[in-house]
């Protein structure tokens, strides 16, 4: 399962949220400067990210802001995965009653089926 504490970084790129702040604060060097742009250049996601960040107006909350993204996305991913497991657990015992009512009216219809066909075979000699 991937890791969630980083909604930044994306799977097929190798920046993380922190490589993100570090060239928005402009304390990459040269070279780690020119890494990150030919991959914003190359990653449609990973620019829109950076716009966005880059409009952020304190680089000292966006930190705080990251950071409550990603607790609120495990959060909710959290509640959904409870969400499913709970309703699993619930639907497992109609599933079987359902199951127990189908063979008892296939018994049934069976039983009725061949007690009339008996009746008749009796009334017919």
């Amino acid at each position: 399962m991937r890791n969630f504490e980083d909604i930044l970084a994306d799977e097929q790129d190798d920046l993380n949220d922190e490589e993100l702040l570090k060239y928005l604060e402009g304390q990459l060097d040269a070279a780690q400067q020119h890494n990150v742009e030919k991959k914003m250049a190359d990653s449609a996601f990973l620019n829109d990210a950076m716009e966005g960040l880059a409009s952020f107006p304190s680089k000292k909350q966006l930190k705080a802001q990251v950071k409550h993204l990603n607790k609120g996305l495990q959060n909710q991913l959290d509640t959904r995965k409870q969400r499913k497991e709970k309703r699993k657990i619930k639907d497992l015992p109609w599933i079987l009653v359902a199951a127990v009512i189908i063979l008892l009216l296939c018994v049934l219809g069976y039983t009725v089926l061949h007690l009339y066909h008996h009746h008749f075979t009796l009334k017919g000699r």
